[in-house]
C-alpha cells in the first residue's frame, strides 16, 4: 500500500493551547494524497521505539500495545479531555490518570507486568501526564533504532480500543521515512513533553496499589522548583464547567475534582491578569494540607478497612493483607445452619407479617453479599443498561424493634468475622466522597440515621450516577427508624429499599433479652466460610459474564444452593431465588397501600364543596381534596407517588388530580362505578373488571 498523506487540520480551540512548531493554535499541514487503507495493528510492527501523545481515555489500548509489542523504549504522554481551569482541576486529572495507568500495567500478564516495570527501572519506559492545557493532537512516533526507519501516525483517533477498533469514523495519517514530517512532529511532541508534562513514578510497590493519594500527584513533587502558570479559561467561560461533550472519562475527572477539599483548593492563589501562578512553596503548603486531611481522616475513621478483589486472578485483600477465599465444607454448612436459625427467630418471636419480613430481609442479604461486585456492574451498566437496576445504596427502615441493626450486624459478621459500622458523624457530604474513594469494595454501614441527615447529605451522592474516580468503590447500607413517607421517589428509584412493619413487641422485654443473647452466641460461632464460598462461586460466574442478566437472581441463587444442604427437611418459604422484577414490583407496595386507604369508599364525596376532604371521580380523573395547614402543606405525602399518576397542571393547593388510567394500572385495580375500588391489594379489592 502506498503511503497516504492527508491535509491535517487540528480542530482545537485557538486559545490556551501549546506552541506547535513556530506558531500556536489551529495548524495546517500541506500534504499530498497518495492512497488509503483500513487500519491494522500491524502498523506498529517492525519498530522498537514508540512515543505517544494521547488523551487518557485509551488505557486499554496502552495495555494492548504493551502486551503485544516488544518495544525497547516506550514513552506516553497523557493529555486531558477537558479544560484544566485551575490547580484543583490539575490535581484531580493527574490523580485519576495516574491511577488508571497503574491499574492498566497491573492488569498485564505477569511476565509483561515484570518486563514493563524493569523497563521503567532501566529508563526505557516513561509515562507522563500533562499539567495544564488540552492536547488535542494525537501522535504516534515510531522508530527502528537499528535501521533508522521512522513512521509518524497522527490524526483524529485517540489511542483507544474504540477508535482503533473501527467503531468510530476516524482518520489517521501516516508518514513513512519522511524526514521533514518526522522532525516536525518529533519537535512538537518534545515541546509538549518537556514544557508541560510531569513523569509518573511507577515503582513496583505503587503499582500494587493503583489508586493514589491526592498529595502524590506529580505537580506537587517537592523536587519541582518551577512556578506553575495556569492560563485563565476563555472570557465568559464558567470555571466550574467543562467545555467539551461529556464522556465517561470526563465524568470521572469531574467526580475527582469534587473530592479536593475546599480548604486545600483555597490555598491556590487567585488569577491575576489572566493567569494563576502557583509557586513551589504554595504547592508544598497544599501537599502538607492534603497530608493533614489524610492523617485526620484515617485517625477518625471508625472503620479504616478496605476490601479489594481481583476478578481476573480470583484473589482478595483486606487492608493490604490477603483475604482467604478457601473454605471447608463442614464450616460452610455450619455457617449456613446458623443463618437459617437466625432467620427462624423472626417467625418464632416477631409479630406482624413475618413471612414478608423474612423474604425482604433475604433480598437485602443477597444485595449485601453481592455488594463488593456492584462497582463493576455499575460501571458496565452506565454505558449499556439502566443503572438504577444496580443500586449502590440500600436503605432498611421501619418500626423500632424490627431487627434492622441486628440483621446488618449479623450479615457483616457472616462476611468478615465481626460487625463493622461507620460513625454516624461521618455521614456528611465531603466525608462520604472520601469514604467512597478509600473503602474500595468494603460495604459501608451507617446505623440509626435520621431523616434530616439523609435529606441534607445523602441525596446528592445517591443521585450521582457518575462513577467515582477509582476503579473499586463501596456500597452503602443505611438503617433508619422511619415511615413510608420519609423518602422521595428519586431515592426509592435509586436504592435497594426494604421496609417492614413486623417487629418484636416492646413490652416483651424478657424475650428481647433472650433473643439478643442467642443472636450474639450465633455470631460468635460464625466462621466466614459461607461467604468465602459465596465469593468463589460469584467470581466464577462473573468471570464468565461481567454483566449478569439479573444480579439479584445470581446472588440469591448462590445463597439458596449453599443453604440447601443445611436446611433440615423442607427449605423455608423465604429461601428461594429472587429476581429484580420481584423486588421492583413490590418496592411501591407501601405507597399503593396508602393510596388505597386514601381512596377508600367511606371518604368519597359528591362534589368539592361537600366536605373539607375526600375524593371525587370525574370520568378520567380522580380528584383528592385535602385540608392544608398554615404553610400550605397537605396531610398526604405525594413525593412518593409516581409523577406519571399526577396531573401537575390541574393540581394546586390542597387539590391533587390523578390520572385515572395510570392510577388503576399502578394499583392493579379498577374503579368500579366510581363507588368502590376493586383489586388485589386489600380486602376491599377483587379481580379487576374486564
Amino acid at each position: 500500500m502506498t503511503t497516504p498523506m492527508f491535509a491535517n487540520i487540528d480542530d482545537a480551540p485557538a486559545t490556551d493551547q501549546f506552541a506547535f512548531d513556530d506558531g500556536a493554535g489551529l495548524r495546517v499541514v500541506d500534504a499530498t494524497f497518495q492512497g488509503e487503507g483500513k487500519f491494522s495493528w500491524s502498523l506498529f510492527d517492525g519498530y522498537d521505539s514508540i512515543r505517544i501523545l494521547t488523551y487518557s481515555a485509551g488505557i486499554s489500548a496502552i495495555v494492548r500495545l504493551l502486551d503485544r509489542h516488544d518495544f525497547k523504549t516506550f514513552e506516553c504522554v497523557f493529555g486531558s479531555e477537558h479544560t484544566l481551569h485551575d490547580l484543583r482541576d490539575i490535581l484531580a486529572f493527574q490523580q485519576y490518570a495516574i491511577g488508571d495507568t497503574r491499574a492498566a500495567i497491573k492488569g498485564l500478564k505477569d511476565e509483561r507486568h515484570t518486563l514493563i516495570l524493569s523497563r521503567v527501572r532501566e529508563g526505557q519506559a516513561h509515562f507522563r501526564v500533562l499539567r495544564k492545557a488540552i492536547a488535542h493532537s494525537k501522535l504516534y512516533l515510531l522508530e527502528n533504532t537499528e535501521t533508522g526507519a521512522t513512521r509518524v501516525i497522527m490524526g483524529s483517533a485517540n489511542l483507544s480500543e474504540t477508535a482503533f477498533g473501527g467503531r468510530q469514523s476516524e482518520t489517521l495519517v501516516r508518514y513513512d521515512d519522511q524526514l521533514e514530517a518526522w522532525a516536525h512532529y518529533l519537535r512538537q511532541y518534545e515541546d509538549i513533553r518537556n514544557s508541560a508534562s510531569d513523569e509518573i513514578e511507577l515503582p513496583p510497590d505503587r503499582i500494587e496499589r493503583a489508586p493514589i493519594e491526592l498529595n502524590e500527584v506529580p505537580v506537587l513533587d517537592p523536587k519541582n522548583q518551577t512556578t506553575l502558570v495556569i492560563d485563565a479559561p476563555n472570557s465568559g467561560a464558567d470555571p466550574q464547567t467543562f467545555d467539551i461533550p461529556t464522556t465517561r472519562v470526563v465524568e470521572r475527572a469531574i467526580a475527582a475534582r469534587a473530592t479536593v477539599p475546599p480548604d486545600v483548593a483555597a490555598l491556590a492563589p487567585p488569577f491575576k491578569k489572566g493567569q494563576q501562578r502557583v509557586s513551589p512553596q504554595t504547592r508544598q503548603k497544599i501537599a502538607r494540607e492534603i497530608t493533614r486531611h489524610r492523617i485526620v481522616r484515617h485517625g477518625e475513621d471508625a472503620n479504616p478497612l478496605d476490601l479489594t478483589i481481583d476478578l481476573q486472578h480470583a484473589t482478595a485483600q483486606m487492608s493490604g493483607k490477603p483475604f482467604a477465599l478457601t473454605s471447608k465444607d463442614e464450616l460452610v454448612r455450619r455457617d449456613a445452619r446458623l443463618m437459617l436459625q437466625f432467620f427462624a427467630n423472626y417467625s418464632e418471636t416477631f409479630s406482624g407479617d413475618t413471612e414478608r419480613l423474612q423474604r425482604d430481609y433475604f433480598m437485602l442479604w443477597s444485595w449485601l453479599y453481592f455488594a463488593p461486585f456492584m462497582c463493576d456492574a455499575r460501571l458496565i451498566a452506565g454505558a449499556t443498561d439502566n443503572i438504577f437496576r444496580y443500586p449502590s445504596f440500600a436503605i432498611v427502615y421501619g418500626k423500632t424493634q424490627c431487627g434492622k441493626s441486628s440483621l446488618v450486624d449479623t450479615l457483616m459478621t457472616s462476611m468478615f468475622g465481626r460487625e463493622y459500622r461507620t460513625d454516624k458523624g461521618e455521614f456528611r457530604r465531603g466525608r462520604l466522597r472520601i469514604i467512597q474513594q478509600n473503602y474500595r469494595r468494603m460495604p459501608v454501614v451507617f446505623d440509626d440515621l435520621n431523616r434530616n441527615d439523609l435529606r441534607t447529605y445523602g441525596t446528592d451522592i445517591i443521585k450521582d450516577e457518575n462513577p467515582p474516580p477509582v476503579d473499586e468503590h463501596p456500597c452503602f447500607i443505611l438503617s433508619m427508624n422511619a415511615d413510608t413517607k420519609a423518602f422521595a421517589g428519586e431515592i426509592i428509584r435509586r436504592c435497594m429499599m426494604v421496609y417492614t412493619e413486623a417487629a418484636l413487641p416492646s413490652w416483651k422485654e424478657s424475650e428481647m433479652n433472650r433473643l439478643e443473647v442467642r443472636i450474639k452466641e450465633m455470631r460468635r460461632e460464625m466462621t466466614g466460610h459461607l461467604y468465602r464460598r459465596y465469593l468463589t462461586e460469584a467470581i466464577v460466574r462473573l468471570q464468565e459474564s461481567r454483566m449478569p442478566a439479573d444480579w439479584l437472581e445470581l446472588s440469591s441463587t448462590i445463597i439458596c444452593n449453599l443453604l440447601a444442604d443445611a436446611a433440615e427437611g423442607d427449605a423455608p418459604e423465604w429461601l428461594r431465588p429472587a429476581t429484580w422484577s420481584e423486588y421492583a414490583e413490590k418496592r411501591h407496595d407501601q405507597v399503593k397501600a396508602q393510596l388505597v386507604h386514601l381512596l377508600r369508599t367511606s371518604t368519597r364525596i359528591k362534589s368539592e364543596s361537600a366536605a373539607e376532604s375526600g375524593w371525587i371521580l370525574e370520568r378520567d380523573k380522580v380528584i383528592v381534596i385535602e385540608k392544608t395547614d398554615a404553610f400550605g402543606r397537605r396531610a398526604h405525602n405525594w413525593e412518593n407517588v409516581p409523577s406519571t399518576l399526577i396531573d401537575e397542571n390541574a393540581s394546586v393547593g390542597g387539590r391533587t388530580v390523578l390520572n385515572r388510567a395510570e392510577l388503576e394500572d399502578f394499583l392493579g385495580a379498577s374503579l368500579k362505578g366510581g363507588n368502590s375500588m376493586i383489586g388485589r391489594l386489600t380486602g376491599l379489592f377483587a379481580r379487576p373488571a374486564t
